[in-house]
């Protein structure tokens, strides 16, 4: 009876995952759901490096972060939740397509926003270097916002307000979302690492290790001009919390990460001390969130300080998830007046069209055009990917 009981409940287990297409751990696609739609991953990377980050989207408490499956040749920009409360729920956001003779693709800098559902990419452009881009929630390539990996953005979706913090040219500016070349108006000059909102103010960290007090709209002025908030020479990288006044950075020094209150910058608190510093992290809800050796790791700011592992590329349970271009809650939309669908040994792929009609990559000839004329074929220097070509 025991034994009846216990299959009834797997059985049952398995009916809901096929009916609500919920992200349970899994070892074969028919446990999925929509097969083969949707895919069941045992084996992924999280790609943290070339400066790729995370992000978070508060609205809908999703993290926000770069993988790759060794059967696919394109990055994915996919999320989990951030509370930690299952692992195995996981939502592809974009299959990142493009890459080329002339362009490396990397994997995400930053989320736009829940509204666009954009976000911003970095990709490697041979000779040129490392640029960010917009990539639109159709896994195209939109316009080029900065050359060289930007310090970060502050996105107002409502408003369509851009600002950026740009190292390159020492200064944050102000303008449109995702305007080409075009990032407006400069509202701060200076040495410049990277910038927060905070209430109504524009939290500037230089490049002496001082985070300094401007406004979101000017007017324009020296970074050096602006009052100082705090100041630690050592300072790596931080983030703020808007609720309870405290800035979290990490120090070169001593491979920590600590809190001070916007309040009292002179009293400091320890919240990590692994001997491990991460090249960037989110605060979220009394939580840093960081990327560690092919993990997604969060710590408390408040009491326990061990990291949890919420993410982990070495484990081998499986997550459902759509398949490459595919979103819906059955992972079987695609536009295909914008996408083609691209079937190979059985597993679909919503692949988008290029400005010419063709496929941003193929699988076949016959998906080419016009005709005998161009042919699917592997794009030099583009590590394997194929390409629509004569």
């Amino acid at each position: 009876m025991k034994m009846k009981i216990n299959n009834l409940i797997l059985i049952s287990i398995l009916i809901l995952c096929k009916i609500l297409l919920i992200n349970c751990s899994c070892e074969h696609d028919w446990q999925c759901g929509n097969t083969p739609y949707t895919r069941c991953r045992t084996n992924k990377t999280v790609i943290d490096q070339y400066d790729n980050r995370i992000d978070i989207d508060k609205v809908h408490g999703r993290l926000f972060f770069t993988v790759q499956y060794p059967d696919e040749f394109e990055k994915r920009v996919v999320s989990i939740p951030v509370d930690g409360s299952n692992g195995n729920d996981v939502i592809s956001h974009s299959t990142l397509y493009g890459q080329s003779t002339y362009q490396i693709i990397q994997g995400l800098i930053q989320y736009v926003g829940p509204i666009s559902k954009s976000m911003v990419i970095n990709r490697s452009v041979r000779i040129a270097g490392t640029t960010a881009n917009i990539f639109f929630s159709n896994n195209t390539f939109g316009n080029e916002l900065t050359w060289t990996v930007p310090g970060n953005f502050i996105f107002d979706e409502i408003n369509n307000i851009q600002w950026t913090c740009w190292p390159y040219t020492n200064g944050v500016y102000k303008g449109k979302i995702g305007e080409y070349n075009n990032l407006g108006s400069q509202l701060y000059s200076g040495v410049v690492v990277a910038i927060r909102a905070y209430q109504s103010s524009l939290l500037i960290q230089d490049g002496n290790g001082s985070i300094r007090n401007g406004n979101l709209n000017g007017p324009h002025a020296v970074i050096s001009s602006l009052p100082m908030i705090f100041q630690d020479s050592n300072m790596g990288i931080f983030d703020v919390d808007d609720s309870s006044n405290r800035i979290f950075y990490t120090s070169k020094s001593d491979n920590k990460i600590y809190q001070v209150l916007i309040s009292s910058t002179n009293q400091k608190k320890v919240i990590l001390d692994i001997g491990f510093i991460p090249t960037f992290f989110k605060y979220h809800n009394n939580w840093l969130y960081y990327q560690q050796g092919g993990k997604i790791v969060r710590v408390s700011t408040n009491g326990d300080n061990l990291p949890q592992i919420l993410f982990d590329s070495s484990s081998t349970v499986g997550h459902c998830i759509c398949a490459q271009g595919f979103t819906g809650s059955s992972c079987n939309q695609c536009d295909t007046s914008k996408n083609i669908i691209s079937w190979v040994n059985g597993i679909p792929r919503c692949i988008p069209l290029a400005s010419d009609g063709n496929p941003i990559t193929c699988d076949f000839n016959y998906q080419c055009s016009p005709y005998n004329v161009k042919i699917c074929k592997e794009i030099v220097l583009s590590g394997g990917n194929k390409g629509c070509s004569t």
